[in-house]
């Protein structure tokens, strides 16, 4: 670390004598002789100590201490005074001078309050390095809801935690928070000491996806030079976690399957068949068993994996948890960020509800991120939610296509409901980009003015 000290005194010999002794330890130093320098010199050296002279010919030190801390409140301050001013010196710690030295005194005694002063910085530099590590270990690990349902399937998770041989199939939209019910079962479970293993499935290459899982041995292949370990061996005794399950191209899930149901691998280009103790937490946003139907995803598998489903509800059906992540999230990047945003207008947080969030938890995650480094401190407005035009973001769509999932699970929907709402969307949705010249909207909707205005009344 650059350890940078600037020296504040009109006394040219104290300047000089600090300046060359503390550049000999080490030390990278500035020094000036007056108020008026050192305000300039702060801007432009930052130091994280300032040894201060209480008696100044322009000014006094004391006072002076007010404005350093308005321009940085992390720099250390050391009191240069004389014996007689000791009740001044102590008025200075008040201020928030971290010590106080009085004159005359030698190099090695300065550099014992130095050394003092740059112990803590380091202590407070890795406390605050722990503290953002812990939010966000808190922000990865913890499972935050206020609605009762999500709080009735974190109760189930736990439960089926505690049997920690069965496999799970966590279902979901994107960012639902599908990996962090993951994070939940293993914490909860006897395995939770032990590894866990976070494949994701989309990510691996076809022509390496039997080696990622389940290694290889030394010169299985070419650029095989070495023995190594897939990565459901290296979980053995804990958790694999395979994320996006629904990714894996078709001529690979037998292998999978395989493994399933022996609980056994074998490396490619081995012979010896290992035995592996672990947990199978499977993850995926798509309709497995659509993709049986369309001949792209092994049954035989999909019911292998499917012993415990957890269904991850999206967050506009949470609708009391928008607000609440919202906040927590803004209190995350207030700390990140040193911001001093108090927290979201009534009519954001409005609108918030209105919107689908159709990247669920992540989305609304990424978006008071963005706010949060454009804006310094208050209520964040709409405003400050940057780059959502093309998206629509926050408007009032009172439509969602929900009643697709619908389908999907199987479950019977009112046609001609649905097609009453989207007709009706389709209208208002055309009136407000043409500003209520039913007209215009007609035109858009390539229908005539007159069958507009009858669909108008209907609506009514």
């Amino acid at each position: 670390m650059d350890r940078r000290i600037m020296i504040v005194d009109d006394e040219a010999s104290i300047r000089i004598s600090l300046e060359e002794g503390l550049s000999d330890l080490g030390y990278s130093i500035c020094a000036v002789k007056s108020l008026k320098e050192a305000e300039d010199a702060i801007q432009r050296y930052h130091p994280h100590l300032i040894l201060l002279d209480i008696r100044l010919k322009d000014g006094n030190g004391i006072d002076y201490i007010d404005t350093i801390k308005a321009m940085d409140e992390e720099i250390k301050i050391i009191v240069m005074t004389a014996y007689g001013d000791i009740q001044k010196a102590v008025l200075a710690m008040k201020k928030g001078a971290f010590e106080f030295v009085t004159k005359p005194f030698d190099l090695d005694e300065m550099e014992i309050h130095i050394e003092r002063v740059f112990e803590t910085i380091n202590t407070n530099r890795k406390l605050k390095i722990f503290e953002e590590q812990h939010e966000k270990d808190k922000m990865r690990d913890s499972i935050l809801t206020q609605d009762d349902q999500m709080k009735a399937l974190l109760s189930s998770a736990k439960k089926i935690a505690l049997e920690d041989s069965v496999t799970v199939l966590v279902t979901g939209e994107t960012g639902t928070g599908k990996e962090l019910i993951g994070d939940y079962i293993h914490r909860h479970s006897a395995r939770s000491r032990m590894p866990m293993v976070k494949i994701n499935c989309a990510s691996i290459p076809k022509d390496l996806f039997e080696s990622e899982l389940f290694g290889h041995e030394k010169n299985a292949f070419t650029g095989a030079g070495q023995l190594k370990k897939g990565l459901i061996e290296i979980a053995d005794g804990g958790t694999v976690f395979l994320d996006e399950i629904g990714e894996i191209p078709l001529n690979q899930q037998a292998k999978l399957l395989r493994f399933l149901e022996e609980r056994k691998i074998k490396r490619v280009g081995g012979v010896q068949n290992i035995d592996v103790n672990v947990r199978v937490i499977a993850a995926t946003n798509r309709n497995l068993l659509e993709m049986v139907h369309q001949g792209t995803f092994r049954a035989d598998l999909y019911y292998r994996i499917n012993v415990i489903p957890i269904e991850v509800m999206p967050l506009r059906e949470r609708p009391s948890d928008i607000a609440y992540l919202a906040e927590h999230f803004k209190h995350f990047y207030n700390h990140k960020f040193n911001k001093r945003i108090s927290g979201f207008t009534e009519q954001t947080l409005k609108k918030m509800n209105l919107y689908k969030w159709p990247g669920n938890i992540r989305e609304l995650k990424n978006l008071v991120e963005r706010a949060c480094i454009i804006h310094d401190e208050g209520e964040l407005t709409f405003a400050d939610f940057p780059n959502y035009d093309e998206t629509k973001v926050f408007s009032n769509q009172r439509y969602s296509f929900d009643f697709l999932r619908d389908i999907e699970l199987g479950r019977p929907i009112d046609l001609r409901e649905h097609l009453i709402y989207l007709e009706n969307e389709c209208i208002d949705h055309a009136l407000d980009i043409c500003n209520g010249n039913q007209s215009k909207a007609a035109e858009l909707l390539n229908i005539s003015r007159f069958s507009l205005k009858r669909r108008l009344e209907k609506q009514s």
